[in-house]
């Protein structure tokens, strides 16, 4: 689901315009290869069962950091990336997205990452159901 995701993320032209290939699973900005970037976390992943077993569709929780250096350009990567998502269903790299839904917002505080000089960040919660095509 990863690679997925980074994949449908990386195919809008307006997205990779700004940030080229610079999205990182678990990087924290410190080690990012450049600016503007995505740095995404897999929040939960919980597996869901039945009495027959494991469901094939999942649900989990990915956080998408959009960091730049400057606050305006960190708010339009977190604009492009939920119009991009909001509601988004389709299939990518053999992964058929069921539904990603934004569940909350925040700023990030860029300050104290030492010689990066001032960040700005800005983080989006989604909630996303999938399962393999």
């Amino acid at each position: 689901m990863k690679a997925a995701l980074t994949a449908l993320l990386l195919a809008d032209p307006d997205l990779q315009a700004r940030i080229g290939s610079r999205i990182n699973w678990g990087t924290p900005p410190a080690h990012a290869a450049g600016f503007p970037c995505l740095n995404l976390t897999m929040v939960s992943a919980p597996v869901t069962y039945t009495l027959d077993g494991e469901v094939e569709t999942q649900s989990c929780t990915v956080q998408v950091d959009a960091w730049a250096q400057t606050a305006s350009e960190a708010e339009v990567l977190r604009w492009e990336v939920r119009s991009l998502l909001s509601g988004y269903r389709g299939t990518t790299g053999g992964v058929r997205f069921r539904g990603a839904f934004v569940r909350g917002s925040r700023d990030l505080d860029g300050r104290g990452l030492g010689d990066l000089g001032p960040l700005f960040g800005m983080s989006i919660d989604l909630s996303i159901r999938w399962n393999a095509a």
